[in-house]
């Protein structure tokens, strides 16, 4: 079994949109930092430029703001340094306990929205 280290990246734009990728591989930090920074690279070079090849990304914009930018980063760590895509459900989570007799349970925890229109 391999080991993955997990690392998150985000932005937090000025018009309050925010976005966050776990990716993971086995590699050490340092090498991630390396394949970050070649990514920045990357993605620097379509600045103001119209991406036209639909192989890329599957889009054809101008990138010109932060949001597109993180689209290019994550892209190339995916499909060029081989990062795998994590997704974690926060509402969810498996505890695993013992009790007295030293009998193993497992319980599923789930947070659920529950919506309900108030009238009088």
């Amino acid at each position: 079994m391999k080991n993955f280290n997990v690392f998150k990246i985000e932005y937090n734009w000025y018009e309050g949109e925010h976005g966050e990728n776990l990716l993971a591989k086995n590699v050490e930090l340092k090498e991630f930092e390396k394949d970050l920074l070649e990514a920045k690279k990357f993605a620097e070079t379509f600045i103001g430029k119209k991406v036209i090849d639909y192989n890329y990304q599957g889009k054809c914009y101008t990138v010109e703001c932060l949001p597109q930018f993180y689209e290019q980063i994550i892209w190339f760590l995916i499909e060029e340094r081989k990062y795998m895509l994590c997704d974690i459900d926060e509402n969810l989570s498996f505890i695993v306990d013992d009790d007295i007799n030293k009998k193993i349970s497992i319980t599923k925890s789930e947070k659920i929205i529950k919506n309900e229109k108030l009238t009088k």
